[in-house]
This record gives structure tokens, sequence and C-alpha cells, in this order.
């Protein structure tokens, strides 16, 4: 378990110092006021890492790197489908897809991606569990603004809601999203010579699919449940699937429930 508590950038105004103490209360973490190296603060209040507030969006540091909201891929991938040349994911999306259930926003690139294909008729519903990836997901949404104006618009139109996808998909009537999506995060991640995923990694939530959590998915999807995981993910065992879109040399597949 990680010690998390918020703080400021240094010599913040009172107008961000106010803002961080009320998110503090709001997210039930300790305020820590903000003084010399993260490093030196980490020890001294014994925290393993920091939602810092400052004049841009919050970031979260642990001693092992930075996370901040931004697009990554997402901005290659809607290069692609602009080019005519698509993507691996929306290429999945059933041709009468318009809305899409994203249970694992996390850095919210698929989230993104899928509001794009959709269009301004499109309805992206996302979910995420951690409270940090929500924080910075939620202002991300509302606040950051790509240089290319329909990317964020695509970006505004995502509904983020914080909860739990198993709690979530329970509450919701049958055949309430045209696909519902998955992307948990990986027990065993992908190696790469650099790695600037861990405090991403240590700020997310580490829930599993289970074969109960597949079936209430199918009840709520009207087209596909696709889930994004190893290829030699257990998962992929359950007989609800019967295939897998990709080869297994590829690090990550695509595991498509057909309803």
């Amino acid at each position: 378990m990680i010690n998390i508590g918020i703080t400021t950038i240094l010599k913040a105004e009172n107008t961000i110092i106010q803002q961080a103490k009320k998110q503090a209360q709001v997210m039930g973490y300790p305020y820590v006021e903000r003084e010399g190296k993260l490093v030196e603060l980490a020890k001294k209040t014994k925290m393993t890492g920091f939602l810092i507030y400052g004049k841009t969006l919050p970031l979260f540091w642990t001693p092992q790197g930075v996370y901040q909201f931004h697009l990554g891929t997402a901005v290659l991938r809607i290069g692609q489908i602009k080019k005519g040349k698509g993507d691996r994911l929306c290429h999945l999306l059933p041709e009468e897809c318009h809305s899409v259930l994203d249970c694992t926003f996390g850095h919210g690139g698929d989230s993104v991606v899928f509001s794009y294909a959709l269009g301004e008729k499109g309805k992206i519903t996302a979910l995420e569990k951690s409270p940090i990836m929500y924080e910075i997901g939620k202002v991300g949404i509302t606040s950051f603004c790509d240089k290319r104006k329909e990317i964020t618009e695509a970006l505004r139109r995502i509904d983020l809601h914080y909860a739990d996808f198993q709690d979530f998909l329970k509450k919701l009537s049958a055949d309430s999203f045209d696909v519902v999506y998955f992307d948990t995060m990986f027990v065993h991640p992908v190696k790469r010579k650099e790695n600037k995923m861990e405090a991403f990694r240590m700020g997310a939530i580490y829930d599993t699919l289970s074969e109960e959590i597949l079936k209430e998915a199918c009840r709520v999807a009207k087209y596909k449940v696709i889930v994004k995981e190893r290829p030699f993910s257990k998962i992929f065992q359950s007989p609800l699937f019967l295939q897998q879109t990709e080869k297994h040399s590829h690090s990550t597949v695509y595991g498509v429930i057909d309803l």
C-alpha cells in the first residue's frame, strides 16, 4: 500500500494552496505543506507519492518518476485515422457503433481515440477507480488543450466517472452500450528499454477480469466486448472468446466477444 499526500509547487500562490487543501479533503488524503525537494519531503512525511497542484495540470510524483495527463500515442493513432489508415482498436468496432463504455480509462488514450473515431454524435463513457488517475484525468478532460481543435473536442466529449467497473456494470440495463471495452493494468508489463510509466503504475488500480465480469459486460454490450491483454493471459481461456484478433508474436492482443 502506498501513502499519498497532496501538496503544491514551491512558492505557490494562495489560490493554489487553497485548491490543494480543498482537494485533500475531497479525496481523503493528507495535505502536506510544500518545502524543499520532494525526495526529502517524502522521507520526512513517510509518503511514497504526492499529487501536486500548480499553475498547470496536476501531476503525480513518486521517487520513480512523474505522471501528468498527456495524450501520448493517441495523437499518432488519430493521425493514422485521418490519413485513412485506420486504427488497430477502432477497426474492431462494429459499423453501427455509436457508444462505447471504456471500463478502464487509465491515461485516457483509448477513450480519446474512440471519441474521435465516433465523432460528435458518438457517446464515450469512461470509468476510473483510482482516485489519483481519476483526478488527473478529470482535469485533463476539462482543461488540456491540443493544438489540433478536433482532438481537443474529442477529449471534451468523454464522460468520465469515478467508479468501479464491476459495480457500474451491474447498475446498467441490458444493451446500454454498443461496445464495452477493458484494458486492465498488466500484471506483467511490456518490457521496454526505457519505461516512463512507473508513477502511473504506482497510482493505478490492479483489478482483474473474471468470467462473472465478462458475462455482465456481455449483458450490457449490444454488439461486442473487447479486452486488451497480454497474449498469454488466462482470461482468454474463457469460452466466451471465440477468437483473438492478433498474432501471439505481438506484445499485446485484443480478445473479442461477438454478441
